[in-house]
């Protein structure tokens, strides 16, 4: 019996050792995959427009996280703990600025990953830019202008949003030291003046952008933006002049339905699904002047019955597929009547503000100031477009206890693996 199995062993692997040539045969026949790509074939000119793309849907998937943290975080959404559709005790916890130690918040970890991954991209974009062989100059400056302004847009997101204590802001890059904010917009800045010597390329290739003098302005106003944020005041309008004018198309990050690609708002904050509703004070200001609505988007929340209260969610982004205004002209208008106001430019603050009004049906304030006036234009015009966070450090409105966390924290994994933290 014992001989008998041996022998079947030794039958069985003569077998396979008379088929090993004929698999090693068949498995050198086979044809690479059709849908992957080996990293160095994208080292081409003819692979940037692909590049390009994935840096832009990466920033678009970044940015919808970050915002509905942000916004979270300040005091224009709510965490809607009395609604069924509330579940998220990450999204409890940015609305307390509950974010120190674990530092294991899972929202934030959503919004965290895929900014990294976008600076990533885009970083990764110049480095492959500076090793391919074009034949079209205008290709190069195509992927220059993009790997600069996306890696310029990653760093301001950082500076911006994240921080590495409750009071104090920026992230890191590629696992090195912590960078403060105010250092995190100059590296910001820097990108987008690099850009501003990319802008002669084929406008026909890109869906984001009309033309060159539609591109610098957008710079213009991002590299103005941070310098408003830093408190660089003069610096600031020396840009803003030159930045988005009426009638310019805002810059908006997109976004489609399917692959999780769809507006976070929409998903987590909206008619989607409610977790978080807006402040009261949105429906107050419309209540005072209906006209708002035009530019202030809510919605009763429909399946909440109370004899005392009304919630409210947001319809700024009522489909999956809405855009997300990165910036506009009216925000340069806003940023202008800003420095003017503080002193550290002239021009007519008022007429700037109401030429914002004006685009939206509403009639002109008669008198300004910066503090409530300007401070109220800027929470009304910028509604969910992540500008009212930084504007409650900026104006010294916090509306949290002391001590609570006025930043997204850096992730527990990021502080883990890193140990420059």
């Amino acid at each position: 019996m014992v001989k008998l199995k041996l022998l079947f062993a030794l039958f069985y692997c003569l077998i396979i050792l008379f088929l090993l040539p004929a698999c090693k045969d068949y498995v050198l026949d086979i044809e690479d995959p059709n849908n992957v790509v080996n990293d160095i074939q994208l080292n081409n000119e003819n692979q940037v427009p692909f590049l390009i793309n994935g840096v832009k849907a990466q920033f678009s998937l970044a940015l919808d996280q970050i915002l509905i943290c942000a916004e979270g975080l300040s005091d224009a959404l709510e965490y809607a703990s009395q609604l069924n559709a509330a579940t998220f005790e990450s999204f409890d916890r940015i609305d307390k600025g509950d974010l120190g130690a674990p530092y294991d918040n899972t929202s934030i970890d959503q919004a965290y990953n895929p900014l990294g991954e976008a600076r990533f991209v885009a970083d990764d974009l110049l480095r492959r830019t500076r090793i391919i062989k074009f034949s079209d100059q205008k290709i190069k400056n195509h992927s220059l202008f993009t790997a600069y302004l996306y890696s310029g847009i990653t760093r301001y997101l950082y500076a911006t949003y994240f921080g590495l204590n409750a009071d104090e802001g920026g992230g890191v890059i590629n696992a090195g030291p912590f960078i403060p904010s105010q250092a995190m917009y100059d590296s910001a800045i820097v990108k987008f003046e690099k850009a501003l010597n990319y802008t002669d390329f084929n406008y026909q290739d890109d869906t984001v952008f009309n033309d060159a003098g539609y591109a610098r302005r957008i710079l213009n106003s991002l590299i103005a933006r941070c310098y408003l944020y830093q408190g660089s005041y003069t610096a600031a309008s020396d840009y803003l002049v030159q930045g988005m004018q009426p009638g310019d198309t805002p810059f908006q990050s997109l976004y489609f339905i399917g692959d999780d690609s769809d507006n976070y708002f929409w998903q987590q904050a909206g008619a989607n699904r409610t977790q978080f509703i807006v402040a009261q004070r949105y429906e107050d200001y419309i209540h005072r002047d209906s006209l708002e609505s035009s530019r202030i988007k809510i919605a009763e929340v429909s399946d909440f019955i109370s004899f005392y209260d009304t919630l409210y969610y947001q319809t700024a982004y009522p489909e999956q597929d809405s855009p997300i205004t990165h910036i506009s002209w009216q925000e340069n208008h806003l940023m202008r009547a800003e420095i003017i106001l503080r002193g550290q430019d002239t021009g007519d603050a008022l007429a700037l503000i109401n030429e914002v009004r004006a685009s939206h049906g509403l009639t002109g304030l008669t008198t300004v100031n910066l503090d409530t006036v300007l401070y109220q234009e800027r929470d009304k015009e910028l509604f969910l477009t992540g500008a009212r966070l930084p504007d409650q450090r900026r104006f010294n409105r916090w509306h949290l206890p002391a001590g609570t966390w006025r930043y997204l924290s850096i992730p527990r994994r990021e502080r883990n693996a890193n140990p420059n933290l």
